[in-house]
């Protein structure tokens, strides 16, 4: 029995935190994806020149780097900055969820997809994987055979290019990259690719190349983003949506091209810093890295080992671990670097030891390639020509992507069809009565 207010007050408000924190974890289950996202992407903001209108093209990612679908519009708001041509002050609106259109695309409304598919060709892949049944490039392109099949099912408008790269040496040719090896793309689903993979397959016991995995991205990176060739980059001032570049790189080491040097190290990391500043200089282009052996902790299982390997304990160079040098060298994937390239791009990192584990791995891909939003709202503020926006999408007014700028070159509503065609005969009588009849008047004249 209550004695007493205080008593009743001490109840209720003990029962009102148990409720609230019941409510709270319910929500979790309810809507998943509000404990989910981690991080908010605006990869593209299109400005209708006819009507003021933005598209926004919206991905939302978890921890991983994975991205997230079935996420409610609800959950979302818009904040919209905008600059007068002359001016340098901003004014800011915020569009709430009933302000916006919002869709999830089918795969066939989706931009064109451009893929490249980067294969350790190096000696180890001719290695058994972790299920003992398969050398580790059967396994690769089984995985990638299975890939190419789901590709052509889920999206119409996607190619794919497959390209081995490897470091040669005195007795051996490698695979180099070039734009001609990288230029040979193919509509996913068709023969050619399964031609292609045969072709790759028949070269298993030729394989004795070095892995070179910075020296092919950047190639690969380069070719993406050349600025003059318009099936990957659109120009300026073209409404349409930019096409989507995805790099799949297969690796199942480490960048190990330095032979007997005794800075070898130094050298890599040298190497792997130019390689982020120009992964950094094409925002747009997202690399994949999927590694295809144990990570130093799966190592440190298998051998038993005291403390994690790192690439200086099997290095050449290294006076330590050598058991682990003999036995796993071939096994060693640098987990550290594949991910650091991954997250520098908002790419997917993952790790399998076997052909049904890298499967797995690049259907996550897959899905990555196609699960975005679209955004649809009207310019609420100074929609003139040649005018600066900023775009920026929050998520449960906790999490914030980066600004997007957009312009609008010309904002017009187009003319109705009926009054179109009265300009166009009124222009026609103009040249009619102030051109042609009076030449022909004249030509008469002289005539006569």
């Amino acid at each position: 029995m209550v004695k007493n207010y205080s008593d009743l007050s001490t109840i209720i408000a003990f029962w009102i935190h148990k409720v609230s924190l019941s409510l709270l974890i319910s929500s979790f289950y309810i809507n998943p994806g509000f404990a989910q996202v981690k991080n908010l992407e605006i990869l593209e903001a299109i400005s209708d020149r006819n009507e003021g209108k933005v598209t926004l093209r919206v991905k939302a990612y978890d921890e991983k780097n994975k991205p997230l679908r079935d996420l409610e519009k609800d959950n979302f708001k818009l904040r919209v900055c905008s600059s007068k041509v002359d001016s340098k002050t901003e004014e800011c609106q915020t569009l709430e969820a009933a302000d916006i259109n919002w869709k999830i695309p089918q795969p066939q409304e989706l931009p064109p997809a451009w893929v490249i598919v980067l294969l350790d060709f190096s000696g180890s892949m001719k290695q058994l994987d972790s299920s003992g049944k398969k050398t580790k490039l059967e396994g690769a392109i089984a995985a990638m055979r299975k890939f190419n099949q789901d590709l052509a099912k889920k999206g119409e408008n996607t190619k794919i290019s497959i390209v081995p790269f490897g470091k040669g040496g005195k007795n051996c040719s490698g695979n180099k990259v070039t734009k001609k090896e990288l230029d040979n793309f193919v509509l996913a689903g068709k023969r050619k690719v399964e031609k292609t993979l045969k072709e790759l397959e028949s070269q298993l016991d030729n394989l004795c190349a070095a892995t070179d995995i910075y020296e092919p991205l950047r190639q690969t990176v380069q070719f993406f983003g050349n600025p003059k060739d318009n099936r990957f980059n659109l120009p300026i001032n073209s409404n349409l949506p930019q096409p989507r570049r995805s790099i799949i790189l297969l690796s199942d080491g480490y960048h190990s091209i330095y032979g007997e040097r005794e800075n070898e190290l130094e050298l890599e990391a040298q190497d792997f810093d130019k390689l982020v500043v120009m992964l950094k200089s094409y925002p747009n282009i997202t690399v994949h890295t999927l590694g295809y052996g144990l990570t130093p902790q799966q190592l440190q299982q298998k051998y038993n080992l005291k403390e994690l390997p790192t690439i200086r304990d099997i290095s050449k160079r290294s006076n330590n671990l050598d058991k682990l040098r003999e036995l796993a060298a071939e096994e060693f994937v640098d987990e550290s670097r594949l991910q650091q390239i991954a997250k520098i791009t908002n790419g997917i990192a993952e790790f399998s030891g076997n052909a049904e584990d890298i499967s797995t791995s690049l259907l996550e891909f897959l899905e990555a390639l196609f699960d975005e939003y679209q955004i649809n709202y009207i310019q609420p503020i100074n929609a003139e020509s040649g005018s600066l926006h900023k775009v920026q999408i929050s998520f449960n007014n906790s999490i914030n992507s980066e600004l997007k700028p957009y312009v609008f070159s010309w904002v017009s509503p187009s003319l109705p069809r009926s009054t179109r065609i009265i300009i166009f005969l009124l222009t026609l009588v103009v040249l009619l009565g102030g051109g042609l009849i009076p030449f022909l008047l004249w030509a008469k004249s002289i005539k006569l």
